[in-house]
């Protein structure tokens, strides 16, 4: 019985060591279900160029995030010659562990090259990670899969061969989301629109659902990535874009529920910054390039089947809101911040705006991210504000980095990752 009671209690410590080390992790854009919150309770709130854990050259350009496991931290880039790669670093010194070139293309964009082409190629989408794998998604439609450890070829996928051609003005930018075994891909445009789950181990399709809901001009064009929500006990697989959000099964590709609303009045009307859920609320949000006033935010109470506009929504707030950046849901709060800077906190069940207040200066494209009660603003100027995630938003720090930084952050244990368009910086407690 003694013996049976100790390798009991070590089963159970190896269980919670997984757990807390499975929660600490940062494999994917904005963490393991998209929501931007960290799990960690250490995250550094001040540094400069003078005082960070170490800073790396990149190889090529690129604006994906970065994708961190337990020991490296990886990103995706696009090299002059159109080379596509993915790259892996040391999480403690920034020493790289390999580099990877997977293939080449140019990003499909009908768009005028002066709006996008400064800040968005093929190497946008963002990477994710276990202990075992690295998935890359580029702009030209390449999935491939490569050994975490290696960066040996797994398998890889052309999405465009597949699925079909892209037909969306900025070019391909959404990035995959993984859940339990499967790579979710979202694809709105105005040509190919579905929403995949690939198997992520050999790259088989496990269900693909065509996505078309009735939009137009450049109304179904999204660029935003999909999300987890837990919904009475279930996890949910949302999706925003094409003037609707809504919700599969993971498991199935069953469509749960759906709404429509996100469409702004104006021709060049998109989707970039993805869903986020909280307090059993689904917020998504619609603009137009370089904001103009046109944009809102809307929230959904999550549940229901079917069509869920009349019966689900919430309420719609219009005034300085996100076209790129993606709002966070915190402690009942929805933090949302502008292309300008300007940072809105409403409640997230009744829309009430609690305060309103610059934070940035310039341009900020990032997603906000949190974690410690904080949270972390980033500006393409390097700057990152860190705020208080509370009703009153007191700023705590103001940082600055040499760079044009469009990414946003990867918070991990104590150390955040924070992704300019040419290198790659880490700074800790």
């Amino acid at each position: 019985m003694t013996k049976f009671m100790t390798r009991l209690a070590v089963l159970i410590a190896l269980v919670a060591i997984t757990l807390e080390g499975e929660a600490q992790q940062w494999g994917q854009f904005r963490g393991a279900t998209g929501s931007g919150v960290s799990a960690s309770e250490n995250l550094p709130t001040t540094w400069s160029d003078d005082s960070v854990l170490w800073s790396v050259n990149l190889l090529g350009q690129g604006n994906s995030s970065p994708a961190v496991n337990s020991s490296a931290v990886f990103v995706t880039s696009q090299a002059k010659d159109l080379s596509l790669h993915v790259l892996a670093f040391s999480c403690s010194n920034g020493k790289p562990l390999w580099k990877k070139q997977v293939g080449s293309g140019k990003l499909a964009a009908k768009g005028p090259a002066n709006l996008y082409a400064h800040r968005h190629n093929a190497a946008t989408p963002s990477p994710i990670a276990d202990d075992q794998s690295v998935w890359a998604f580029f702009g030209t439609g390449l999935l491939v899969c490569l050994d975490a450890r290696t960066g040996e070829l797994k398998w890889e996928v052309d999405m465009v061969q597949e699925y079909g051609a892209y037909d969306i003005t900025f070019g391909m930018g959404s990035t995959p989301r993984l859940w339990e075994g499967h790579v979710f891909v979202s694809c709105m445009t105005k040509g190919a629109s579905y929403v995949v789950a690939l198997n992520k181990d050999s790259g088989e399709l496990v269900w693909k659902h065509d996505r078309r809901f009735p939009s137009k001009d450049d109304g179904p064009d999204a660029y935003s990535t999909p999300i987890i929500a837990t919904v009475d006990g279930k996890a949910q697989l949302i999706v925003t874009g094409c003037d609707h959000i809504n919700a599969y099964n993971p498991k199935t590709g069953e469509q749960l529920w759906y709404s429509s609303g996100l469409q702004i009045a104006s021709p060049y009307g998109r989707v970039i910054a993805s869903p986020v859920a909280g307090s059993g609320v689904v917020v998504g949000t619609s603009a137009n390039p370089g904001g103009g006033g046109l944009g809102h935010v809307m929230a959904w109470e999550l549940g229901g089947k079917g069509n869920v506009r009349e019966t689900n929504m919430l309420w719609r707030h219009a005034r300085s809101t996100p076209d790129s950046s993606t709002p966070i849901a915190v402690n009942g709060l929805l933090f949302a911040l502008a292309d300008n800077g300007v940072c809105t906190c409403l409640d997230i069940k009744t829309g009430d705006v609690k305060w309103v207040k610059r934070l940035t200066t310039g341009t900020s494209y990032a997603s906000l991210v949190a974690g410690g009660g904080k949270v972390y603003a980033s500006g393409i100027n390097g700057t990152v504000v860190v705020f208080n995630a509370d009703s009153e938003g007191k700023v705590v720090a103001t940082n600055k980095l040499e760079g044009q930084f469009y990414s946003t952050p990867a918070l991990m244990a104590d150390t955040i990752y924070l992704r300019a368009y040419e290198r790659l910086v880490a700074v800790k407690k």
